[in-house]
């Protein structure tokens, strides 16, 4: 169940442990990127990219559409549950043709034939932007959550969107569904049409920080760089403050500024 790793920067090894590839970067940084090796199966694309969940359980993607639903729901998960975080939500209210184009390819890989959007109707004006770039043979459609914690839950969306109450330990499966979030769709997207491997991340910057109190959404950060740095890219600390939070409000967990920015993390909150 691993997933393939690929470096964000050039530069030298310094050091392998347990749970690191230490990489001292260049002063100069190339923004291209050595591409994923050619392939026209799009799962393959996938598994070489080194694609997880982004949302925060980072389970192989390529395992997990490895899927034969004969003709089942593909569903995008675009809650963004965990309030104050904001990233998939603007990500696709900028990008949308991206995300119905990720969930196409991922139709296919599945042989799903239902695709459904599920986001929360207070998301209106990426509620707009999809329907923007929908077309009927898409066989695409939004769905709507309701505004509650935690809508993002794959036993809520399977019973919200299809009707179905999964048992305790089902996966959505049993319902002839597979569901994604938003960013590990994007990557899907740019694995299979840019070849490109997962070095950076979106997240939001959020808390007691001066240019984020309500929030601040970077995207492409690339992985392995430290949560400080984007602390300081957001303005920095508004004094005093308290402790530092990977992920979201109800689910997050306490770090540090030199905890590195990894492909599950989707948001740092100053407390």
């Amino acid at each position: 169940l691993g997933a393939n790793i690929h470096s964000s920067v050039s530069g030298i090894v310094k050091e392998i442990n347990d749970i690191a590839i230490v990489i001292e970067a260049f002063d100069e940084q190339s923004k291209d990127f050595i591409p994923i090796k050619e392939t026209e199966d799009y799962l393959e694309a996938i598994k070489e990219a080194g694609i997880v969940g982004s949302g925060g359980a980072g389970f192989p993607a390529h395992v997990k559409f490895k899927a034969d639903l004969g003709g089942g729901y593909f569903i995008a998960n675009a809650s963004e549950c965990e309030p104050l975080l904001a990233h998939n939500i603007t990500y696709l209210e900028q990008n949308p043709e991206v995300i119905i184009r990720g969930i196409k390819y991922l139709m296919k890989i599945t042989n799903a034939k239902i695709g459904y959007i599920a986001i929360k109707v207070k998301n209106l004006k990426a509620i707009k932007s999809i329907n923007k770039v929908l077309k009927p043979e898409d066989n695409i459609s939004v769905k709507i959550l309701p505004d509650m914690y935690p809508a993002g839950d794959e036993r809520v969306i399977v019973r919200e969107i299809i009707g179905v109450e999964l048992k305790p330990g089902e996966l959505p499966s049993v319902a002839n569904a597979v569901i994604s979030n938003i960013e590990t769709i994007k990557n899907v997207t740019l694995a299979i049409e840019q070849r490109k491997p997962v070095i950076d991340k979106d997240l939001t910057v959020v808390g007691r920080v001066k240019n984020a109190r309500e929030g601040k959404v970077f995207f492409d950060v690339p992985i392995g760089y430290s949560v400080k740095k984007f602390i300081e890219e957001a303005g920095g600390y508004v004094e005093p403050h308290g402790e530092i939070v990977l992920g979201g409000p109800f689910t997050g967990k306490h770090g540090e500024e030199t905890s590195p920015i990894v492909k599950t993390l989707g948001g740092i909150i100053v407390s």
